[in-house]
């Protein structure tokens, strides 16, 4: 398949410039985008980094280079994936075993902020970022009022995709398809959840896929009903739902296909069931258009699950986004 992919230096340019146009207006004299192995969509999103082990940020001031902050372990690594030229290492961003590392020289948050000339901070992945660091940095700006939630700031940003982005994501989503094949080619009575979700792995791996979007899980049976789940052992059966969540990363972009299957005959109950989800997909589909607010399109399929007496089956909303996070 061919699936070779990759952003130019030009995308994560421009994605800074927008950042410092986001700073415009506000009081803030940077961001720092942070970031963790699970969760590292925003530095991805700036450096094309992905913290392993060890936690990371971005630093983008008002005027002058950004920098990639990242823990002492990491400089071959990072400076091998980032697009930023400046890498800081900080003993703040150490795995979480926080070793001494007895006659380590980087610099804290003191000295950091002030070569960039910081005084007042907006941090991205606000309610992710550890409170111990965050006193820490507090410190060295003189006070938790120096300190802002910037989360909402920087989103439009992100939000909305460049047309590398779509076409990175619509990549990713043929990646995805490639694993959910190899499931049903391979489906079988008495598979272990955990190896089917080995196969639809392994398929997308070799079609192209950086990673999995996120632990890809299979759920069958008394299981079926977990929204947010891992595989188990459990061997899957003829005639009960199995229910499956796969997605493909590339270049940190992930999509996802849920599907239910179901092995040998289906029950006529378990047929009904699934025809509304299938239905209520198909209807999103229809109701999700420009301008159309996502709380009236999500109520209109709800009333629909609803009225055909499903409506305790409703989690959440019938859709998301998708981008650097499933």
């Amino acid at each position: 398949m061919d699936t070779e992919f990759t952003f130019p230096q030009q995308e994560f340019d421009d994605r800074i410039a927008r950042a410092r146009t986001a700073l415009e207006g506000t009081e803030l004299d940077a961001f720092l985008v942070f970031s963790t192995e699970s969760e590292p969509a925003g530095v991805r999103y700036f450096s094309d980094y992905w913290p392993s082990f060890e936690t990371a940020g971005v630093l983008i001031p008002r005027e002058g280079d950004a920098a990639l902050i990242i823990g002492p372990e990491s400089l071959t690594y990072a400076s091998a994936r980032t697009r930023i030229p400046t890498v800081i290492q900080t003993m703040d961003f150490r795995e979480s075993s926080q070793p001494d590392y007895p006659g380590s020289s980087h610099p804290g948050w003191k000295a950091i902020l002030s070569r960039f000339g910081v005084k007042k901070l907006g941090i991205t992945g606000f309610h992710m970022f550890p409170y111990t660091i965050m006193t820490n940095i507090a410190s060295a700006l003189g006070g938790m009022e120096n300190i802002v939630n910037a989360d909402a700031l920087l989103r439009p940003v992100t939000i909305k995709k460049s047309a590398l982005e779509r076409e990175c994501l619509r990549r990713s989503a043929k990646i995805s398809e490639k694993g959910f094949e190899a499931i049903l080619r391979s489906i079988r009575p008495g598979m272990t959840e955990a190896e089917l979700c080995g196969i639809a792995t392994a398929a997308m791996l070799a079609n192209g896929a950086e990673a999995t979007g996120y632990p890809v899980w299979c759920c069958s049976g008394p299981n079926s009903d977990q929204a947010i789940s891992r595989p188990s052992l459990r061997r899957v059966r003829e005639g009960e739902i199995i229910h499956f969540s796969i997605g493909a990363k590339l270049c940190g972009y992930s999509t996802s296909i849920g599907r239910p299957v179901v092995l040998g005959r289906c029950p006529e109950e378990t047929r009904k069931f699934m025809q509304v989800g299938l239905d209520a997909l198909n209807m999103t589909f229809d109701v999700m258009r420009a301008g159309t607010p996502a709380a009236e399109a999500a109520k209109k399929v709800h009333d629909f699950i609803r009225a055909k007496g499903y409506g305790d089956a409703i989690l959440y909303g019938p859709a998301h986004g998708c981008g650097q996070m499933e």
